[in-house]
């Protein structure tokens, strides 16, 4: 196992004042894994893990990404998000189609996921899949909404005479 060691890029209060300074919580934990590095050096990865509560690969991660970048090292890591490589229209484009078919759906027209996969292949000219069909939906904050299922064989006169008579079941004795 390795000992961990920082270049000197910032000194620990500049370090310190970096992490009380940062919003974005998943930088705050990379600010907060060099800052003990640099209070308890020559220590292994796996001790400031334990103690930080965080994976023995992300602390090598972090510190290698900062040792080679420097201070700004955080401004160009591009962990998450949208990869454009696996959208098929960009935001504004999708925002467009949601804003048509709202219109239509405001017009009286039924909206069904199936009916919407059929447009979006159409602009897009090709086959999409279902979980592209729902991850639009929920990047335009739309809902499923469908009224409550019921059985295509029920019987309202044995559910009524059921509601009857069991109601000296779980009331409770007078």
């Amino acid at each position: 196992m390795r000992i961990l060691q920082l270049n000197p890029h910032l000194t620990t209060a500049e370090l310190s004042g970096k992490l009380t300074a940062c919003n974005n919580i998943h930088q705050r934990s990379y600010w907060q894994i060099l800052l003990s590095v640099s209070f308890n050096p020559n220590k292994k990865a796996e001790e400031y893990a334990a103690f930080l509560g965080v994976t023995k690969s992300k602390v090598y991660k972090v510190v290698e990404l900062y040792n080679k970048e420097g201070a700004g090292f955080t401004d160009s890591l591009k962990w998450g998000g949208r990869r454009s490589a696996t959208s098929h229209m960009s935001f504004e484009d999708e925002e467009k189609m949601m804003r048509d078919l709202k219109i239509k759906a405001k017009d009286g027209k039924v909206l069904v996921a199936k009916h919407i996969r059929k447009i979006v292949e159409t602009k897009v000219g090709k086959a999409v899949s279902d979980d592209y069909i729902w991850d639009l939906f929920k990047r335009h904050n739309w809902k499923k909404k469908m009224p409550r299922p019921e059985h295509p064989k029920k019987n309202k006169e044995k559910q009524e005479e059921f509601k009857k008579n069991s109601r000296k079941y779980w009331l409770p004795p007078e």
